[in-house]
């Protein structure tokens, strides 16, 4: 009698966990390729070249690959991670990503989510149309892409993607909440492309309600911090996924001036 109750029981919990499966299901994991870092090929902080790869069609719930951005505000002229004193947040946020998403003795399988770039203060890099600002969407099939920060003053920033040239302006959802100056006058406080202005180079200025895209340091120059992450749609909740972030480099504004 005893081993036959024992029997009910297991089937019992056995048609149990087949019903959980049926109705609960498990939520699949959706993986996308990181872009390889392998591929960047970068000149001081004025110009970074990389191609893009095709994703393979069995990521169908991706959409293509998008840029964030960050500025950070730093006395040293011409500098990058490794200069001493260039940006103690930069190092914090570049370790961040580094150890958390790309160290290979990380044995975690994390993964960036929408908040993690916005919980650090990196928005998406727009591009100016004679529309309006649009997010960098850069396709599924990839392709060729320059970032060109020019030297001179005054001179706009671009990108140029399969041979197409764009300017690039500061995330939208940043530049609205500005005391914005025309973008043709000649002494604007806060604009929308990527230029140090004395606006930007403000330590007072770097704060969520104001320069929310800006880290503050020692005033003089200003440089824009980018990572690259592949991006899809949950196709079941449609939520937005990443792959893992991969940094592209620093840039140094063109002083407006």
């Amino acid at each position: 009698m005893k081993q036959t109750l024992n029997c009910i029981i297991k089937v019992l919990l056995c048609l149990l966990f087949v019903f959980c499966l049926l109705t609960c299901g498990i939520e699949e994991f959706y993986y996308l390729p990181q872009v390889s870092g392998g591929n960047i090929n970068t000149t001081l902080s004025s110009r970074a070249d990389f191609t893009l790869p095709t994703i393979p069609s069995e990521h169908y719930y991706a959409i293509g690959y998008r840029i964030y951005y960050k500025i950070y505000l730093s006395g040293v002229d011409g500098g990058g991670r490794e200069s001493p004193g260039f940006n103690s947040t930069f190092v914090t946020d570049y370790n961040y990503f580094e150890n958390t998403y790309n160290n290979p003795s990380n044995t975690t399988s994390s993964v960036p989510t929408i908040s993690t770039f916005s919980g650090r203060r990196f928005y998406e890099l727009e591009h100016l149309s004679t529309a309006s600002g649009d997010i960098i969407n850069i396709d599924r099939i990839g392709g060729t892409v320059s970032i060109l920060f020019p030297l001179a003053a005054r001179e706009i920033p671009t990108i140029t993607i399969n041979n197409t040239e764009t300017q690039i302006i500061r995330s939208s959802s940043v530049t609205s909440m500005l005391p914005l100056s025309p973008i043709n006058s000649p002494n604007p406080e806060h604009e929308v492309f990527f230029r140090n202005t004395s606006g930007l180079n403000n330590n007072s200025n770097a704060t969520t309600s104001i320069n929310a895209d800006t880290a503050s340091g020692q005033e003089g120059y200003a440089y824009a911090a980018m990572y690259i992450v592949t991006v899809g749609k949950n196709p079941q909740n449609f939520s937005f996924i990443f792959s893992k972030p991969t940094f592209i480099s620093v840039f140094r504004l063109p002083d407006m001036f």
